[in-house]
C-alpha cells in the first residue's frame, strides 16, 4: 500500500501513523495461520481449544496488539510531529536523533509491543497455562509474527521517511551537513531485500506447506485464513520490493544526472545525503570527487599562471616527478629590460610590480602564440624554451618569430602612453642540445633546462647592450631560419664576438 508522497506537504510524513493498523492485521493473520498450520487439530473447535488451553476464551489480540504498537510509536514520533507542525528549532536535536536512530527504533518499538502481548497472554491464561502448549505453540506463533512485523515495519517506515527526507532534512541540517552521510545504524540494501522476501514469501510458503499437511481439510474455515494470508503477504511483498528498489533507483537516477553535469564541466554540483546506507556512501564519494575536481580546477587556473600547461602535461605523462634530466634539442630565448635599475629607482615598490606586470602582459603573448614555454621570470627578465617535447616542432623558427613579435609588442606598449618613458629590451636566442629535467628535491622541484646552450643564450642577451641592437642570434640559429625568413627579416652579421665562458669567439647576427 504505497502512498504517493508529496514532498511539498509536511503532513504526508504522518503516513507512518498508519503502520500499527497494518502491523496489527499482519499479527493476527500470521499468528492464526500458524495455529492452523502447526496445531494439527482435527477440527476448528479442537484448534480453538488448543489455542485457548480448553478454556474457550479465543483471545482477540488485534485491539490489544494495536494499543501496544501505538503507545510507543506515538511517544517516539511526537517530536517529529511537533517539528513538522511548528519547525521549532528547539526540537531539531531530538528529531535528528529519531531519524538517525530509525533502524534501532523499529525493533525497540516491536519489542515493547511483544512484551505487552506476552504479558497479556500470560494474564489471560495464567490459571490453565501449560509449559508444553506455551513453548511449543503460543510463543513460537508470537515470535514468528514479531519477525514478520519487523520485516514489514522496516520497509514501510523506511519508505515513508525516504520519500519525505528531502524537505525534512533540509530543515534539520545546514547546507554543508547535507553533503555528508548521516550517523547511526543502518541495514544494508541486501538485508532489506532478504527481510522482505523472508517475511512475505518464505514464511507464508512454509505456513501453507504445513497447513496442507494438517488435519483440517479444505472444506473448513482455514480456506478463508488462507486468503487472508495470501493478501497480507504477497501484496506487501510486491510493494516491499518496490519500496526497496525505489530507494535504489531514485538516488541512482539523480546521481547519473549529476555525473552528466559534472562531466560537462559543472564542478559545483553535489548530491544531498539523507541516510547512511550504501547509496549514501556512493553519494559521499561522489561529493568528495566533485570537491576534489573543483579544487584541482582552481589549482590549475591559479598555478597555471606560474607553471606552464605544457610542462604540467609533460610531467603528468611522465607519471611523476623524477629528479634528473634528459638531453633534448631546443632553442632558448632570453629577454631583459635595458636600464631597468635606474628606471625602477624612480618608482615605488607597488609601481615597479605594476609596471612589470604591464610589460610582461605585452611581451609574453608572442612567446605563447609561437609555442614557447615561459620557463621562468627573473626580475625584469624572462626565459622561454622552444622544443618539440613541449609542443614546438619548428623550435628555432618559433623563437625568432617570438622575438619579432615581442619587438612589435614593445612598440605598442611604448605608443600606448601607459609607461613614463620608452622601454627598451635585449633578446638573445641560441639553439642546440641541453638537459631538461626536474631540478631540486622530491619536496620541491622545478622543471627547467640547463647547459651550455642556455648559458650562450643568456650571454647573447647581455651582448645586445654592447652592440646597440635589440635581438642577437647565434650562427646555428641563423643557418636554420635564414631561408624561411628571407624577405621578412634582415639578418646582419655582427662578427665573431667573445662571450664570457667561451674559449672561442661566437659569430653573431642581429635582426633588423
Amino acid at each position: 500500500m504505497r502512498m504517493v508522497v508529496d514532498n511539498k506537504d509536511p503532513r504526508n510524513l504522518h503516513f507512518v501513523l498508519f503502520l500499527p493498523l497494518f502491523l496489527a492485521g499482519i499479527d493476527v493473520t500470521f499468528a492464526n495461520f500458524f495455529y492452523i498450520a502447526l496445531g494439527f487439530a482435527p477440527t476448528p473447535e479442537a484448534l480453538k481449544d488448543l489455542v485457548s488451553y480448553g478454556t474457550g476464551r479465543w483471545s482477540n489480540t488485534f485491539l490489544p496488539g494495536l494499543a501496544f504498537l501505538y503507545i510507543p510509536l506515538l511517544a517516539w514520533y511526537y517530536p517529529i510531529w511537533r517539528f513538522v507542525a511548528t519547525r521549532d528549532a528547539g526540537l531539531k536535536e531530538a528529531v535528528r536523533r529519531r531519524i538517525s536512530g530509525l533502524y534501532g527504533a523499529i525493533p525497540l518499538l516491536l519489542a515493547i509491543a511483544f512484551a505487552g502481548k506476552l504479558a497479556l497472554h500470560l494474564a489471560v491464561y495464567r490459571e490453565v497455562l501449560t509449559l508444553r502448549g506455551f513453548f511449543f505453540l503460543n510463543l513460537p506463533a508470537m515470535l514468528m509474527s514479531l519477525a514478520v512485523q519487523f520485516c514489514f515495519a522496516l520497509v514501510v517506515i523506511d519508505n515513508a521517511f525516504r520519500g519525505y527526507a528531502g524537505l525534512l532534512m533540509a530543515d534539520l541540517y545546514e547546507r554543508e551537513e547535507l553533503y555528508r552521510p548521516r550517523t547511526g545504524f543502518n541495514f544494508s540494501i541486501l538485508l532489506k531485500v532478504a527481510l522482505v522476501l523472508l517475511g512475505t514469501a518464505v514464511t507464508p510458503m512454509l505456513l501453507m506447506y504445513f497447513c496442507a499437511r494438517s488435519a483440517l481439510g479444505p472444506e473448513h474455515f482455514y480456506v478463508q485464513s488462507m486468503w487472508g494470508l495470501l493478501i497480507n503477504s504477497f501484496t506487501p511483498m510486491f510493494l516491499g520490493v518496490t519500496f526497496v528498489l525505489g530507494t535504489i533507483q531514485r538516488p541512482v537516477d539523480g546521481l547519473i544526472e549529476k555525473m552528466r553535469r559534472l562531466a560537462s564541466g559543472e564542478l559545483d554540483v553535489k548530491t544531498k545525503i539523507y541516510f547512511n546506507d550504501e547509496i549514501a556512501q556512493i553519494k559521499a564519494s561522489f561529493n568528495v570527487m566533485a570537491e576534489q575536481l573543483k579544487e584541482r580546477e582552481v589549482l590549475r587556473e591559479t598555478f597555471g599562471k606560474y607553471v606552464s600547461v605544457e610542462v604540467a602535461r609533460k610531467l603528468m605523462r611522465s607519471g611523476g616527478v623524477d629528479l634528473g634530466g634528459e638531453e633534448i634539442e631546443a632553442t632558448v630565448l632570453f629577454c631583459d629590460i635595458r636600464n631597468f635599475t635606474p628606471m625602477s629607482e624612480t618608482m615605488t615598490p607597488k609601481e615597479v610590480v605594476g609596471f612589470l606586470n604591464l610589460y610582461f602582459s605585452f611581451v609574453t603573448e608572442p612567446i605563447m602564440e609561437n609555442h614557447g614555454v615561459i620557463n621562468k621570470f627573473m626580475g625584469d627578465a624572462v626565459m622561454a624554451v622552444y622544443t618539440p617535447a613541449l609542443g614546438s616542432d619548428d623550435h628555432v623558427g618559433d623563437a625568432v618569430r617570438s622575438a619579432l613579435g615581442m619587438r612589435a609588442a614593445l612598440r605598442r606598449l611604448n605608443d600606448s602612453g601607459k609607461v613614463r618613458q620608452d622601454v627598451r629590451f635585449g633578446i638573445g636566442i641560441q639553439t642546440g642540445t641541453m638537459v631538461a629535467g626536474n631540478i631540486g628535491t622530491l619536496a620541491r622541484a622545478e622543471y627547467t633546462v640547463i647547459g651550455d646552450t642556455v648559458n650562450v643564450a643568456a650571454r647573447l642577451e647581455s651582448a645586445t647592450k654592447e652592440h646597440g641592437v635589440d635581438i642577437l642570434v647565434s650562427r646555428p640559429v641563423y643557418e636554420r631560419v635564414k631561408d624561411a625568413f628571407a624577405g621578412r627579416a634582415e639578418f646582419r652579421s655582427v662578427g665573431p664576438v667573445g662571450l664570457k665562458g667561451k674559449s672561442a669567439p661566437v659569430e653573431l647576427y642581429s635582426i633588423a
